[in-house]
C-alpha cells in the first residue's frame, strides 16, 4: 500500500512517521496489491490534533476521522476505526462473491455484520438560490446541512456545518 501523507499547521516528526507507516503497514493483509493508496491528513487545530485517513481500493472510498490531543491518541483511536470499516465492507463484498482473496489473520472482534437499510423515506422540494442564500438557510433549520439548486452552477449542492463551526460546500459530479 502506498502512504501519503499531508500535513497543515502541523510538523509531523519522524518517530511519528515511522509508528504511522508501521501502524499503516499492518493494513496491508487487507489489500493484495499494491497500487491501493493511502491517504492520511494531519492538522492542527489550536491544541486538537485532527487525523483523517482515506484508502481509495477498487474504486471504493473507506475514511475515518479522529480529532484529539496529540496525534499518537489519534494513530491509536482511527486505526481499529479503519479495520472495523474494511471489515464490514469486505464481508458485504464476500457475501455477494466479488472480493478477492486475501491471507492473514485478522484482529478485530466485535464487528456488527447486521447491514444498514433505509427506514425511511422523505420527499421534499429543493429551493432555486445561491450558495449565500443556502447559509442563510441553513441558519434557519436545526440541521446540520441544507440541500439546495444552485443557480450559478445549474447543479444540486450541499451547505453543511463543519465540526469546527464553519460552513463546507459539498458540488457533487457525475464521473
Amino acid at each position: 500500500m502506498k502512504l501519503v501523507i499531508s500535513e497543515n499547521n502541523y510538523k509531523m516528526t519522524q518517530k511519528l512517521h515511522s509508528i504511522l507507516e508501521q501502524k499503516v503497514k499492518k493494513l496491508d493483509k487487507y489489500f493484495p496489491d499494491d497500487e491501493t493508496v493511502c491517504k492520511v491528513v494531519m492538522s492542527q487545530q489550536g491544541r486538537r490534533a485532527r487525523m483523517e485517513v482515506s484508502i481509495n481500493y477498487l474504486g471504493t472510498q473507506i475514511r475515518s476521522e479522529v480529532e484529539g490531543m496529540t496525534m499518537y491518541y489519534n494513530i491509536d483511536e482511527i486505526m481499529p476505526k479503519l479495520e472495523r470499516q474494511i471489515n464490514k465492507y469486505r464481508s458485504k463484498v464476500y457475501a455477494k462473491g466479488k472480493a478477492p482473496k486475501v491471507d492473514g489473520y485478522e484482529f478485530v472482534s466485535d464487528v456488527d455484520d447486521t447491514p444498514l437499510k433505509i427506514e425511511k423515506t422523505k420527499k421534499f422540494v429543493i429551493d432555486k438560490i445561491t450558495p449565500e442564500e443556502a447559509i442563510d438557510s441553513l441558519e434557519l433549520v436545526d440541521h446540520d446541512f441544507y440541500i439546495f439548486y444552485n443557480v450559478k452552477t445549474e447543479n444540486v449542492e450541499v451547505v453543511y456545518r463543519r465540526k469546527d463551526g464553519s460552513i463546507g460546500l459539498l458540488q457533487p459530479q457525475i464521473d
